[in-house]
């Protein structure tokens, strides 16, 4: 995986590859862009392919955003927008809207981890384990989204369907259901398969 970090704060760059890394179980390249004198090279720096495109909106200069926006607002990749704390809001272009979400940065890391993971981000190359059970991430068209991957956390780290269904106030019968559509959509076809991936998963 590579990620493009627009702004100055090397120590939050590192950060949010670190958790990328734990995430999704696989390196990641950061490419770091900070100051205006890189304005030159922005053009070079979108001719390769990154995964995320994060814009940290408290040390970047906006006269750089300003350039990159035309890049940007023709770009494929997912862009993450990090913001200050109770903050009212980011602004954004609207054309970057529908392909944005937006951190703050006292954000809890597991809700970091969620929304780095959920469909808004990945709309069009959401995630599934690789070969269907193993533990690292891959983009795919079958979608699993926050509320399914937490399920399937819980009970790879060996709750019951039923504490799950209690603690996300749904019934057991609904928890079933959703793992039966996960193992369908991901080809898992015994139990001895399925056990198999949610002993792997958080491997």
């Amino acid at each position: 995986m590579v990620i493009l970090f627009i702004g100055a704060d090397n120590f939050w760059a590192e950060g949010v590859r670190h958790i990328l890394e734990e995430t999704y179980s696989e390196s990641v390249k950061l490419v770091s862009f900070q100051n205006a004198c890189d304005s030159v090279n922005q053009n070079a720096l979108f001719y390769r392919r990154y995964d995320f495109v994060f814009i940290d909106m408290m040390s970047y200069v906006p006269a750089l955003y300003g350039n990159l926006y035309n890049i940007l607002k023709n770009a494929k990749e997912k862009i993450v927008f990090i913001q200050p704390s109770n903050s009212t809001g980011v602004n954004i272009h609207s054309s970057l809207v529908s392909k944005s979400i937006t951190l703050s940065r006292y954000m809890a890391i597991e809700s970091l981890k969620v929304k780095l993971m959920s469909p808004c981000v990945c709309k069009e190359n959401d995630l599934i384990p690789h070969n269907h059970y193993q533990s690292s991430f891959k983009r795919s068209k079958a979608i699993m989204n926050a509320f399914e991957l937490e399920v399937i956390r819980s009970i790879s780290a060996g709750a019951s369907v039923k504490d799950v269904a209690i603690r996300m106030n749904k019934s057991d019968k609904t928890i079933y259901q959703l793992l039966s559509r996960i193992k369908m959509r991901m080809g898992i076809k015994s139990k001895h398969e399925f056990l198999y991936f949610l002993s792997s998963f958080g491997s």
